[in-house]
């Protein structure tokens, strides 16, 4: 029974020791994870700088179309205005050729 606790020992002191040797070792890791950190922070700004510049995008968009719709209605009401008074001077005119005298 002594031998199987000496065993049980030997074994856990190897594997705390096979786990402390793999984890001397992190200096890389660690180097690692600070690289992927930095990649992901220089990632989260370059999406809220393009955030940023959709909202803007969207404003100046909005902000045209406005401006278009109000331009096109003030051609069609002058395209109306316009028809209303070629409708009346084509009106004048036939009246004025009906009035004239007969020859």
């Amino acid at each position: 029974m002594e031998n199987g606790r000496k065993l049980k020992a030997e074994a856990v002191t190897l594997a705390l020791i096979v786990l402390s040797a793999g984890c001397t070792d992190l200096k890389p890791m660690e180097a690692r994870i600070d690289e992927l950190q930095s990649q992901v922070n220089k990632l989260q700004a370059d999406l809220a700088k393009s955030a940023s510049n959709a909202a803007a995008a969207n404003k100046t968009t909005a902000a045209s179309a406005a401006a278009a719709s109000s331009d096109a209605k003030q051609a069609l009401s002058m395209a109306e205005a316009n028809t209303a008074a070629i409708d009346k001077l084509n009106a004048k005119i036939d009246q004025m050729f009906r009035k004239r005298p007969a020859e």
